[in-house]
């Protein structure tokens, strides 16, 4: 390219908030300022108060870049800031572009979803994160020719060896537990209804031989004091861990420790999983998952790990067991397949490639 493109990125999530969203903004952006100039304007706050004024400054930052054509493009990263392309659209020649997780197009609020859609439509091209994500936003209303499929990019933290080994050392004696001896599952997600963690603790674990332990890990969400009551009154303290919040670190161990991971999801309306990437992150790191085949998992863990039909605690266990039974040379072959899978198909270099095709418009 003969000329940097200049972009506008819009996000509402971004780091120091934790989320897959976040996560994909953080690393979108990081790649696409190699290769173009790029302005960020982002939130990373949590709370949806902060959209009664963080939206309006972002309207005020795109007018001008718009209106004197400042810019070559506005990415809006998610559908929320996609609803103020209507009101940039008649200022310029910009390519609008934004991306579509899901959720977006099916919020229960009417209001709210409305302008989504509507922002949604204004834009030149749609990025959806899955096949799943492709026929919701169809459905909307959004043309087809207007909808690209990009995965989302999974390059997780790797600890060096000494470092893998200390964290590990730490948190074996913390919870009294041994990696490698102790059969032991993780699950790792915010604590929502659609990530199952209260109906597994219910139909799972008692199916579960009673030496294999369970690490539930992630931000505290509706469903927290419900893992703590059923734990309790299901005598499942010793089986049970729950650690909320963890450091970074500690979470890279646990991915490469861990036998398995598992995404006990169902299927609820209107909050759909619309990709996941916690599963690909253990993938990456050499860890099979466990899932339910429920929105887009059945494509995300096509390759890689094993599907269940929804809501089969009976056959979701006995694949757990049937993994377990396993020898080491089969686990490793398994290991390869997964690490294999998560990077070719979702190098974060690729993924930045694909969108920058996007703002250029070369697709």
């Amino acid at each position: 390219m003969a000329h940097r493109p200049r972009i506008l990125f819009l996000a509402r999530r971004y780091p120091p908030t934790i989320g897959g969203i976040q996560t994909h903004c953080h690393a979108l952006y990081t790649r696409l300022a190699d290769q173009a100039h790029v302005r960020l304007v982002a939130l990373g706050r949590q709370s949806l108060w902060h959209l009664t004024w963080f939206l309006p400054y972002c309207f005020v930052v795109a007018f001008w870049a718009v209106l004197c054509r400042r810019v070559n493009a506005v990415y809006f990263a998610d559908g929320v800031a996609a609803t103020l392309a209507p009101l940039l659209r008649p200022l310029g020649p910009a390519r609008f572009v934004t991306t579509v997780y899901g959720l977006e197009m099916t919020y229960k609020n009417p209001l709210a979803r409305a302008l989504m859609h509507w922002g949604v439509r204004a834009c030149d091209k749609v990025v959806v994160i899955s096949e799943h994500s492709r026929r919701i936003t169809a459905a909307s209303g959004v043309p087809e020719a207007k909808l690209e499929i990009i995965y989302l990019g999974v390059e997780p933290l790797e600890l060096a060896p000494d470092e893998l080994a200390a964290v590990r050392a730490r948190f074996e004696q913390e919870h009294g537990l041994r990696f490698g001896q102790d059969r032991i599952l993780l699950l790792f997600g915010r604590q929502v209804p659609r990530k199952g963690m209260v109906e597994f603790l219910a139909r799972g674990m008692p199916l579960l031989d009673a030496g294999i332990r369970l690490l539930i890990c992630g931000p505290p969400a509706s469903e927290t004091a419900r893992l703590e009551v059923l734990r309790r009154e299901l005598g499942l303290e010793a089986r049970v861990v729950l650690l909320g919040p963890i450091p970074d670190d500690v979470l890279a161990m646990l991915r490469t420790s861990c036998d398995l991971f598992l995404m006990p999801n169902l299927h609820i309306p209107g909050d759909v999983e619309g990709f996941g990437q916690t599963q690909l992150e253990c993938m990456y790191a050499g860890t099979p998952a466990v899932a339910f085949a429920v929105d887009a998992l059945t494509e995300s863990v096509r390759e890689g790990g094993f599907l269940v039909d929804p809501e089969d605690y009976p056959a979701f266990v006995a694949q757990i067991h049937r993994f377990l039974a396993l020898g080491p040379a089969e686990r490793a072959d398994l290991a390869r397949q997964c690490r294999a899978y998560v990077r070719r198909e979702y190098s974060r270099e690729r993924i930045a490639a694909q969108y920058m095709g996007l703002f250029i418009g070369r697709i």
